[in-house]
């Protein structure tokens, strides 16, 4: 069964200085549901915040999306942080560029993203740690929507076995 490493309900939840005593150095932030909803095109005063804080701790920061280079420019105008646009995840080929441009190895990499069936797949194919969030909005493309009932599923299924431990 996909998993992930871990579940947040958002990218604000997430213990960063947990992820840092254990040694991970990259960060690998899916856009669309993750870090802003899909159809808002510059990223919130609090996630530029979040983004920056990260970095003055020492994370390498990398945007990986399935969208476009368009897309991709648009949110990461003012930030400027390294980003690969049109990733295929759950194909690795998008992570391992991200890790490449980071300088991290997978045992230092996590992927942070929204969705089970592209970016927590495409992290376990690369053998990264994997952190879903919950998604920021239910307004997605619909090809995403279809796969968020198959998502729902496997996650019941995940928290239920959470619950049995």
């Amino acid at each position: 069964m996909i998993a992930p490493d871990y579940y947040y309900e958002s990218v604000f939840q997430i213990p960063y200085d947990e992820l840092w005593k254990k040694n991970i150095r990259g960060l690998i932030f899916d856009i669309d549901n993750t870090l802003t909803r899909f159809d808002e095109m510059q990223p919130s005063a609090k996630i530029v915040a979040l983004l920056s804080k990260l970095e003055r701790m020492g994370f390498r920061i990398c945007l990986c999306t399935n969208n476009t280079n368009k897309r991709l420019g648009r949110f990461n105008e003012n930030l400027s942080y390294p980003g690969i646009a049109n990733a295929i995840k759950p194909l690795t080929r998008g992570l391992k560029y991200a890790m490449q441009t980071m300088g991290t190895k997978p045992a230092n990499t996590v992927i942070i993203g929204d969705q089970l069936l592209s970016d927590i797949w495409a992290g376990k194919n690369a053998k990264i740690t994997t952190i879903l969030v919950k998604p920021i909005s239910d307004k997605d493309f619909i090809l995403v929507k279809m796969k968020r009932v198959v998502e729902r599923f496997i996650l019941r299924k995940y928290f239920e076995d959470l619950k049995l431990k």
